[in-house]
């Protein structure tokens, strides 16, 4: 089994979660690190990019209740730019 802890792409979806304040906000968060770690364990390299692909998607929810959260007062505006700046890292590194 590969051990996806090691993986820069899976690194950096962990650490923009560890990162949230409360990820109540972004239920979504969570699905994008387990996505990404299940994408990296699969032998099958078709079934691990298109894993990585719906990791994308998964990018662009999270973003999205983030900024619902910020919208709505739950979330600083230097907390939403940094987690937002995170994701939007994430997301360029899954596409390329």
């Amino acid at each position: 089994m590969v051990n996806f802890h090691e993986h820069k792409l899976w690194q950096e979806a962990y650490v923009a979660l560890m990162d949230l304040e409360n990820p109540e906000f972004t239920p979504s968060a969570k699905d994008v690190a387990a996505t990404i770690a299940d994408s990296l364990t699969r032998q099958d390299r078709r079934a691990g990019r298109e894993l990585l692909q719906i990791a994308v998607g998964l990018v662009a929810k999270t973003r999205t209740e983030l900024a619902v959260a910020w919208g709505k007062g739950l979330v600083t505006d230097e907390t939403f730019k940094k987690i937002d700046d995170q994701y939007a890292t994430l997301s360029s590194s899954l596409q390329s």
